[in-house]
């Protein structure tokens, strides 16, 4: 008998195959053979042809019953079936199943809708009006995607339907704790209203609030539990977004302990960061926000939606994502002897890429010098405003939108339409007016110009003056840059006699801290896991990861993972041609200030050489490369 495919079993791919058995074709000839003989009227012996009932009976079982359906009646898997298919622009379509719907359709996640996702770019980028509506949607698709491959391809791993579902919840509504503006609202507001707010910390209220509702507990009871159950998978949904479970006190002591000695001390650390799953499940943490290497599903959409609607390319790509998500495994760390989330050693660039693209965005889209100047005044808006704003919270408490963040009913009455509300507002307060103001600045497009830049690394500013690798480093490094600047300009006002013009020229020196997603000296990619040729799980086991060598880092990435950007914005009126003296001036004092605070290294003078014409060419040359003694 000969083996043909005859059926696929589930709609998904598997890595199973099933082959049915029928006659070979010397059975099929004999048979059509007999057949026509029999149609053209002659007799037919049948005694020796019997169907093959078994094959008939197997095929009718398939049509009656599949097994994905078996699976999903016997295992409380999440409906396969979409409940809702949504067009998107990056992927083609999403695919909502039940009851993940049911958390779309909730007021807080209908608030992302009023968010944008890359906050104030928009100003500059018209296109990049996206919200954190469809990009939460893009996260959530991936990361479903993403777990459907490994269950598939390594069933060893044990990944049950709550693993799947909460996983999922977790890329669905990591992002739901977002204010006005995205990072705005949790960076330069809070730091000037004194707090330390992080929207990572609402999120996780927010969730809380999200799955005590009472319909959402019977809709996801059959796959998250109930009682205990359920609240461990909902305490397990607000780690995959906020926990760092990899970040263990020792790990410089593990290569000297036994490998029982290694269990024992990861799995003291890993009870005490997390609670959600055990040591077994770690891999699910790398998912959706890794804080490791950042190589998650977060930064993955986000990376595409944006650079697609921002109109600016960047190394990591669709087929990027797609060659990652066809080689991802769950591989054993060589250090801890955790699972972890690991790609084919052939996808090195790909995954490079994703760190390298980060900070290509962050230049020239995040952080474009328009974009920040623009926060500026916007933040000086909310800054003004914010104490007549106020948002009913629970127990009909009023919250102004500086403390909004301690009431989760009074946050999520906010969003981006804030800046309409102020721009409307007809309270003859001065500082209403005054917001007001820097708003009409940014619709008029009164945001400056700049005058001069230059690029530094941290190195150089935590060496010289203790300063921290962090955003406070860098504004403290951008305020002494400034301070010695006009004392610059000042003198050399002096000097030159212009009268005051340099001494009270107005401009502002800002920051923009382009990284890649770490500290300033390490890729991403030498965290990341890679395994050695063709993936199995035959054994049950996965297998060993490495990371990349010395050698790779220092052939392949930059010395630097991570720059400081310094620049002066000034009045647009400097763009005349009546100033270009003064923004010369400017310029130069920015590179000299630098120099004076041991931001920059002094460049090096080149030594004067002669300049008479060389005998042996027909041009004269202004300068001789080598000049005889």
């Amino acid at each position: 008998m000969k083996l043909i495919k005859a059926h696929s079993i589930l709609k998904q791919k598997t890595t199973s195959m099933y082959y049915l058995p029928i006659a070979s074709n010397e059975h099929h000839l004999r048979c059509n053979a007999l057949f026509r003989r029999h149609s053209s009227g002659s007799t037919m012996d049948r005694s020796w042809y019997r169907p093959i009932q078994h094959v008939e009976g197997t095929r009718r079982k398939f049509k009656s019953v599949s097994l994905e359906e078996e699976s999903l009646r016997s295992m409380n898997w999440l409906n396969l079936e979409p409940k809702h298919i949504i067009n998107d622009n990056v992927y083609g379509s999403v695919k909502v199943p039940s009851p993940i719907d049911k958390i779309i359709d909730t007021a807080e996640f209908q608030r992302l809708r009023n968010l944008k996702q890359t906050g104030l770019v928009y100003r500059v980028y018209p296109n990049c009006e996206h919200s954190r509506f469809v990009h939460s949607l893009g996260t959530f698709s991936l990361a479903y995607t993403l777990v459907d491959k490994l269950r598939h391809n390594q069933p060893s791993l044990n990944i049950t339907p709550a693993d799947h579902t909460c996983v999922a919840v977790a890329a669905l509504l990591h992002d739901v704790g977002h204010g006005p503006f995205s990072h705005l609202f949790d960076g330069e507001f809070a730091k000037r209203c004194g707090s330390s707010f992080k929207h990572e910390d609402m999120s996780i209220r927010i969730i809380r609030s999200i799955m005590s509702k009472d319909d959402i507990r019977e809709s996801f009871k059959d796959i998250l539990g109930q009682g205990k159950d359920y609240d461990d998978n909902v305490q397990f949904i607000t780690e995959l977004i906020s926990s760092k479970p990899f970040e263990f006190k020792n790990i410089e002591s593990f290569e000297s302990l036994s490998n029982q000695q290694k269990r024992d001390a990861v799995k003291e650390e890993w009870v005490s960061a997390v609670s959600g799953r055990g040591p077994e499940k770690s891999f699910l943490y790398d998912i959706v926000s890794n804080s490791d290497n950042g190589h998650d599903v977060d930064k993955m959409d986000y990376l595409l939606r944006d650079s697609k609607a921002s109109g600016v390319a960047i190394t990591f790509s669709d087929q990027s994502l797609s060659r990652l998500l066809d080689h991802v495994r769950v591989v054993t760390d060589p250090i801890s002897g955790l699972k972890r989330i690991g790609y084919s050693e052939k996808c090195q660039k790909e995954v490079q890429s994703i760190g390298d693209s980060r900070q290509e965005l962050h230049s020239k889209v995040y952080q474009h010098k328009a974009v920040r100047f623009i926060e500026a005044l916007m933040v000086d808006a909310l800054i003004k405003a914010g104490p007549l704003l106020e948002y009913k919270g629970s127990n009909n408490d009023l919250f102004p939108l500086s403390r909004v963040t301690e009431d989760v009913e009074a946050y999520i009455k906010t969003s981006d339409f804030v800046e309409q509300e102020i721009l409307n507002s007809s309270s003859p307060d001065r500082r209403m007016i005054e917001a007001q103001q820097s708003l009409q600045k940014i619709q008029r497009r009164e945001i400056g110009c700049k005058v001069g830049s230059f690029e530094m690394s941290p190195k150089n500013a935590t060496q010289s003056g203790g300063i921290e690798n962090n955003e406070m480093g860098a504004t403290e490094v951008s305020k002494k840059v400034e301070e010695r600047m006009r004392q610059i300009l000042k003198a050399i006002d002096e000097i030159e006699g212009l009268g005051g013009k340099l001494a009270n020229v107005n401009f502002t020196v800002m920051h923009s801290v382009l990284g890649r997603g770490l500290d300033e000296k390490t890729h991403p990619i030498e965290r990341q896991l890679f395994y050695r040729g063709k993936p199995k799980d035959s054994d049950g086991q996965p297998m060993e990861g490495f990371y990349v060598d010395e050698d790779y880092v220092v052939n392949n990435c930059p010395r630097m993972a991570t720059k400081w950007e310094i620049f002066v914005m000034g009045d647009r009126c400097l763009k005349d041609e009546d100033n270009a003296d003064l923004v010369k001036y400017i310029s130069k004092a920015l590179r000299d200030a630098g120099e004076a605070e041991k931001f920059l290294t002094p460049r090096k003078r080149s030594p004067p050489q002669e300049e008479s014409p060389d005998p042996n060419c027909f041009v004269p040359a202004k300068r001789r490369l080598f000049p005889t003694k």
